[in-house]
């Protein structure tokens, strides 16, 4: 039996690229899903659990990357990773010290995306 779902907000399927800034390395990713307060990212290898890392991510407007727009770039708290069966690892991350004005970019992005 599944517990409970903790999760604070409502996350939305959906591919964007992303990096992912560790002291070492600049990891390029994918989202599985997205909301206002997290993200899910498959990666290419393993990330620490309980690391604050940054996080870049790219929205697209009509399914297209704009080179002009400048990315989201937010901090964010590794809750889990597993490796996946394919190739790879999927991580949960737990956006960190978020302020009103980027909580508002991903809201309207989600919100074009129910449209």
């Amino acid at each position: 039996m599944k517990g409970p779902d903790l999760r604070r907000a409502v996350r939305y399927d959906v591919g964007v690229s992303a990096e992912i800034y560790t002291a070492e390395a600049v990891i390029p990713a994918s989202t599985r899903n997205l909301s206002d307060s997290g993200v899910c990212v498959d990666v290419p290898r393993a990330l620490p659990e309980d690391a604050d890392l940054g996080v870049s991510l790219f929205l697209v407007t009509d399914g297209i990357e704009d080179p002009d727009a400048e990315p989201l770039n937010l901090r964010a708290k590794v809750i889990w990773c597993s490796e996946r069966e394919d190739t790879g690892f999927s991580a949960g991350m737990r956006f960190e010290d978020i302020n009103q004005d980027q909580t508002g970019v991903i809201s309207s992005f989600l919100a074009r995306l129910g449209e």
